[in-house]
Order: C-alpha cells, then sequence, then structure tokens
C-alpha cells in the first residue's frame, strides 16, 4: 500500500512538471520563427519599464489601468537572428531586442526588413526607451519619459511628465504634451507642442516648429537654441516672461507685445531684443544661429 502511495505522489508530481512546463511556453508564446510575445503582471504600483531596440520599430501605447506590461514581437525575418532579453524586477520590465552583428559582407535591402516590437503599458509608467535604427511611436503616457532616437523618426502623444528627448538623425513630432520638457535633435524637423512649465530645446541642422498651449506659466528659466533651420514660435497672449531674442544670419519677425529694454539689429545681420512678456518673469531665451525666425502670439 505504501509503495502504491508513493508512485501516485510521484505521477501527481510528475504531471504538475510538466503543466508548468507548458505554462512556461504558453508565457512565451512563440508561436513561430516570426513571432514571440510575453505578458509581464504587475502589482499595479508604479510600473517602469527599460526598453531597447535595434533595427526595428517600437509602438508603445497605453492599455488604461491594466496590471500588466505585454510586449509582441513580430517579423518577417527570423527572431533567431537577433538576440532577445528579457527580465522583470518587481514591477520594473527590462527588454532588449537587437540584431545579432554579422561578419563579413551582409546585405539587406529596406522592403524586406519589416520587424517591430509593440508594446501594452498601464497609463502610469516610467518609460526609459532606446532605439537605435528605427522609428519610435508612444502615446497616452503619464510618468517620466526618456527617449534616445539614432536613425528614425520619434512620434509622441499624449505625454504627461517630464519628457527628456534625444534624437541624432530623424524627425521628432511632440503633440499635446503636460509637463517639462528637455529636448536635442541633431540631423532633422522637430515639431512640438504643449502645455509646459519650463523648456529646454536645442536643434541642430533642422527646422523647429514650437507652440506653447494656451495655460502654459514658465515656473523655471527657459530655452530654445537653434544652430541651422528655420524656427518658429508661437506663444500664449497671457504668458508672463523676460525674453531675449538673438539671430545670427536670418530674418526676424517678432510680434509678441513686449515692454522692450534693448534691440540691436546690425547691418550685416544679426539681431538681439530684450524685454518683458506682460508682467515680466523667468528668463525665456530664444537664440537662433543661422535660419529666418518667427515669433507670434496664439
Amino acid at each position: 500500500m505504501s509503495f502504491l502511495g508513493n508512485s501516485s505522489t510521484g505521477s501527481a508530481a510528475l504531471v504538475a512538471a510538466v503543466a508548468l512546463s507548458l505554462a512556461s511556453s504558453a508565457a512565451l508564446a512563440q508561436s513561430s520563427d516570426n513571432d514571440w510575445q510575453k505578458v509581464f503582471p504587475l502589482s499595479g504600483g508604479n510600473a517602469s519599464l527599460t526598453v531597447e531596440t535595434g533595427d526595428s520599430g517600437l509602438e508603445i501605447h497605453s492599455c488604461g489601468e491594466c496590471k500588466e506590461i505585454r510586449i509582441h514581437v513580430e517579423s518577417n525575418r527570423k527572431l533567431s537572428e537577433y538576440n532577445l532579453e528579457e527580465r522583470q524586477e518587481g514591477d520594473h520590465v527590462f527588454f532588449t531586442f537587437k540584431e545579432k552583428p554579422h561578419m563579413g559582407v551582409h546585405i539587406l535591402w529596406s522592403e524586406n526588413r519589416r520587424t517591430k516590437v509593440s508594446v501594452e503599458t498601464p497609463t502610469k509608467l516610467d518609460l526609459d526607451a532606446r532605439v537605435a535604427d528605427g522609428s519610435l511611436a508612444a502615446s497616452n503616457l503619464v510618468g517620466s519619459v526618456q527617449v534616445h532616437a539614432g536613425d528614425g523618426s520619434v512620434a509622441l502623444n499624449d505625454i504627461k511628465g517630464d519628457v527628456h528627448l534625444v534624437s541624432s538623425d530623424g524627425s521628432v513630432d511632440l503633440h499635446n504634451a503636460v509637463g517639462t520638457l528637455d529636448a536635442r535633435g541633431s540631423d532633422g524637423s522637430m515639431k512640438i507642442d504643449g502645455q509646459f512649465s519650463t523648456v529646454q530645446l536645442e536643434t541642430k541642422d533642422g527646422n523647429l516648429d514650437f507652440t506653447l498651449a494656451p495655460g502654459s506659466q514658465l515656473t523655471g528659466a527657459s530655452r530654445i537654441k537653434s544652430s541651422d533651420g528655420q524656427v518658429s514660435i508661437r506663444l500664449p497672449q497671457a504668458l508672463s516672461a523676460d525674453v531675449d531674442v538673438a539671430t545670427g544670419d536670418g530674418h526676424l519677425d517678432c510680434t509678441l507685445p513686449l515692454t522692450m529694454d534693448h534691440y540691436n539689429s546690425g547691418e550685416s545681420g544679426g539681431h538681439h531684443l530684450h524685454g518683458h512678456l506682460n508682467s515680466g518673469g523667468v528668463p525665456f531665451s530664444i537664440h537662433a544661429n543661422d535660419g529666418n525666425v518667427s515669433i507670434t502670439t496664439l
């Protein structure tokens, strides 16, 4: 009787082990050589995601008040050509997906390189995303958002919190943001609109279209600097700030209702003005080295 009991227990343990193995496989859900997905359960605390991708597009959007992070990779190439690493520490998920290095000559036509990483997260999320050679899109997030992008466009929509953005080669579109902005673009146009309390913005070799939305009041010293490109800036009529504008080589069109302290326009180019917008306030500098500048009120 004792022997039969031990045998039954051993069989039950074996069945449990097999079931656990199958459950683990289902969690990874790699349905083919071209598809991978996984769900990371969260406790409902402060969720955060650190994601790094290369040679693929990255899309991140909110699933509302869900308590999980879902990651889905799909490609027309074999996923064995990539290094995929993932882990979870509490409510912090880490995910890396990069193409493996190749020895010798390796040629892939662009139309054959269709790989996308899709991520669903809770609305409240701290995000640290790094993308090399691929576009990035993220929307409907509340928290700290840090983005480092190289060779690809960046589109951020409906972001509320602190935005830190570095783009090396590609256009940037930040729409309907609320919070603080610290952004640098090296080679590509930038179109930004939002209700910001502080702005640190720098562009090199690209046009800038910037709108400070109605309701914005700057609480800290802010700066916009452009090295090479056309600059168009729109500010709310009710904004109070001490405005300093300087241009190098380009036309200046400033229609702000400033109480002027200083204005200078050189014959060989270059303009400089300083004044108070409404009652004045924190310093707000707008400097452009090479390109026409337009500054108007909404």
